[in-house]
């Protein structure tokens, strides 16, 4: 059974969807004065079972806490259910987080993003989670993951991290195997601020304006490591 959820606009206080199957928003949850959102998908923990966002669904919320919008996809006990998603929207200094490797899960599914919308947390932060083993990945070369934050923690497996940050942003992002890690500021410093590496494959960091790395990057067996600064 999948569970395509109405508008919740409006909604003041904390929203919790679950599904022991699926979940898709086609249209917007949450709203101006919203508290937190919390959405669990695929709590069966069994089959690809995913969430969601459909053609008009979006997350909105003025809560700027660490719990400010939270989905989890799977279960230990498995499911091979991923995310994608379209733009969600906090207070600014709140926390997105997306994981497809709920209760330890290992074989949860890649996180995607539709072109042309935002994860938008203004000051806060942004965390996403893949299991590392498998080929689940965050973003793609060609559709990266959109954001405005201040803090960014990427965490996949073998299919790799692709990010695009708008106004600059402090990264932390690993894969594994041949997984490619790709972090982009459009304008702003790019900041490495926790270990960043891959298996094997290759690191590239992007900004229009600075980078700095705080911490580090590669590792032994890491692919070729490309830095571009100052790209405007």
């Amino acid at each position: 059974y999948a569970r395509t959820q109405p508008s919740l606009e409006g909604v003041s206080g904390p929203i919790t969807l679950a599904s022991g199957d699926a979940i898709t928003l086609g249209a917007n949850v949450g709203g101006a004065g919203s508290g937190p959102i919390t959405i669990n998908t695929n709590t069966n923990g069994a089959g690809a079972d995913s969430f969601t966002m459909a053609a008009g669904g979006a997350i909105t919320t003025t809560n700027a806490t660490g719990s400010a919008v939270v989905v989890n996809v799977n279960a230990a006990a498995g499911g091979t259910g991923g995310a994608a998603l379209r733009s969600i929207t906090t207070g600014s200094g709140g926390t997105i987080t997306v994981a497809t490797d709920t209760g330890g899960n290992t074989t949860g599914g890649s996180i995607t993003q539709t072109a042309a919308t935002l994860l938008n947390v203004g000051t806060g932060t942004v965390n996403l989670t893949t299991p590392a083993t498998g080929v689940s990945g965050i973003g793609t070369a060609l559709a990266p993951i959109l954001t405005t934050a201040a803090t960014i923690t990427a965490a996949a497996g073998m299919g790799g991290v692709f990010v695009t940050e708008t106004d600059g942003a402090a990264f932390t992002a690993t894969a594994t195997g041949a997984g490619a890690i790709a972090l982009t500021s459009t304008t702003g410093t790019l900041t490495v601020a926790g270990p960043t590496s891959t298996g094997n494959g290759a690191i590239t960091l992007a900004s229009g304006d600075a980078i700095t790395l705080n911490a580090n990057v590669g590792g032994a067996g890491s692919g070729t490591v490309t830095v571009n600064t100052n790209t405007n």
